[in-house]
């Protein structure tokens, strides 16, 4: 059997494009997106194949991952598709419609002849990027990106469509820095980015450009007003769990005002580029922080099982939490528990739409979608974080280097180690799903992690996960009673830090 051919027929459903973006680290970049790759095509519905696309030209490397594609040479790739159209876009005028021209140019392409099945056990395509022969730097160089973009404005939005009416996912490997080539992975292609930083202040801030004119892009050009979800995924590169809280939830130093981390950067982003006035990323960033270092469960050639599938902070790991908000659309902002039950409710649906369905299950289906159509409760509990997530904010600012943790700790209080001990042994229990021992172990830490004496990203990161239990448990009276006893502390050590007060532990 022949199996690289595409042998998927264009489905009434287009499938989606999403670019794996970094202004650094190129190599993990390739390697979280043939692990989302991988697991996509693996999923017991896929129905559509899964298309790899390495737009790294410069740099390419994709090819590396599997064996079937990395063969010496190897065929036409994106490289040689792009020089075809530039061939038949010769001769054409500015008068030509653009829409018409670039489905013209488009259909003289024999797409098959550029994709190659990288896997045999799952639909899983790969178009490298070129043919790598002794012209290949050469004729990269002469590939000008802007210039068929002039020639033809809709060619390349067009060729998104083209690719995304074969494929359910197209995951498109985006040259790192600033280029003509990033900015149409990241303007003209994508219904999505994937944004990979790392510790380097660069990273994040040429990361935060990139989505800023994307998006500044698809709001100011008619043609081109379509969504843009962006999933930020962090890669620390030291392993340790101070380090991670430090650069994620910052610590004050330096005379900054407020959080310093990453977290609050890209809240304020995704803030501003959506026009909200706050969005919260607890939930998301507690599942999502890439390793960098770790060249752990990197995709087998052939398809053969992944390696690391059980650590937590694994490559793999990441990128399977990373795919929960992905694969169905949800924003980043949105807490995991609910994107699962949404997900919950949608399969619940799909099998009451069933004839044979029986009667209970389509009551139930019934019952689930009115309960998630009550979103007052949702909202409000919201607004409540946003409010305690400001008084974190003012309360960092006015105690930064002046707390004297240990100095202040309570007799029989638990020093940071142990504290933090604590909270990684109740992630792990929120991770092996056991709830009963994790609701018992948050019930004992509620009042110890509220007081003043922890240190801010401990606090932060300790509410989030008893919040997270009992939202689990959907025991909303214990998680407003524990939201509220958090504000008042807050308040509290708030209004002591403003009056010059020492701060004491309650």
């Amino acid at each position: 059997m022949e199996t690289n051919r595409i042998t998927a027929a264009p489905a009434a459903r287009a499938g989606e494009v999403t670019t794996f973006y970094s202004y650094d680290s190129a190599p993990v970049r390739s390697l979280a997106l043939a692990h989302a790759a991988w697991l996509l095509a693996g999923r017991a519905h896929a129905k559509k194949p899964v298309l790899m696309i390495d737009w790294d030209l410069e740099a390419p490397g994709l090819h590396h991952y599997f064996s079937r594609a990395d063969d010496g040479h190897g065929g036409a790739g994106l490289l040689e598709l792009f020089e075809t159209c530039r061939e038949q876009l010769q001769g054409s005028t500015a008068g030509d419609d653009a829409e018409a021209l670039a489905a013209r140019v488009l259909d003289a392409v024999d797409w098959d002849d550029h994709i190659v099945r990288v896997d045999d056990s799952r639909p899983l395509y790969l178009m490298r990027a070129g043919r790598f022969d002794d012209s290949y730097g050469e004729r990269v160089d002469r590939l000008d990106w802007d210039a068929l973009f002039c020639a033809c404005p809709a060619l390349f939005r067009t060729f998104a469509a083209s690719v995304a009416r074969r494929f359910a996912h197209v995951l498109i490997d985006c040259r790192s820095g600033r280029s003509a080539a990033a900015s149409v992975c990241t303007a003209l292609l994508p219904d999505k980015i994937v944004g990979l930083f790392t510790p380097d202040a660069r990273s994040l801030d040429g990361l935060r450009g990139v989505v800023a004119r994307a998006l500044d892009y698809r709001c100011s050009h008619e043609d081109e007003q379509r969504p843009l979800l962006v999933y930020p995924l962090p890669c620390p590169v030291d392993g340790t769990g101070e380090a991670r809280l430090r650069w994620r939830f910052g610590d004050g130093a330096r005379g900054q005002a407020g959080p310093s981390g990453y977290q609050a950067a890209l809240e304020r982003m995704l803030a501003e580029c959506y026009g909200l006035s706050g969005v919260v990323l607890d939930s998301y960033l507690d599942e999502v922080q890439l390793p960098q270092a770790a060249v752990v469960g990197m995709p087998a050639a052939g398809g053969r099982a992944l390696a690391g599938a059980s650590d937590r902070l694994g490559s793999q790991r990441a990128i399977e939490a990373l795919l929960e908000w992905l694969e169905p659309g949800h924003f980043p902002w949105r807490p995991l528990p609910e994107v699962r039950l949404v997900q919950a409710v949608g399969a619940l649906r799909d099998r009451a739409a069933d004839a044979e369905a029986p009667a209970l299950v389509r009551e139930l289906a019934r019952l689930a979608q009115l309960y998630l159509g009550q979103q007052s409760e949702l909202e409000a509990a919201r607004r409540i974080e946003q409010h305690v997530i400001a008084l974190e904010q003012g309360l960092h600012a006015m105690e930064e280097g002046k707390r004297g943790h240990l100095a202040s700790r309570r007799p029989g209080e638990p020093p940071p180690d142990a504290l933090d001990d604590k909270l990684s042994r109740l992630q792990e229990l929120i991770d092996s799903r056991s709830p009963r021992e994790a609701r018992a172990l948050a019930d004992s830490l509620r009042s110890t992690i509220l007081r003043p004496s922890v240190a801010h990203p401990l606090r932060r990161r300790g509410a989030a996960m008893i919040k997270q239990v009992y939202l689990a448990e959907g025991d909303k009276d214990a998680l407003l009673a524990f939201t509220l006893d958090e504000v008042s502390s807050l308040e509290g050590a708030l209004i002591q830090a403003a009056e010059g007060q020492p701060v004491v532990t309650g």
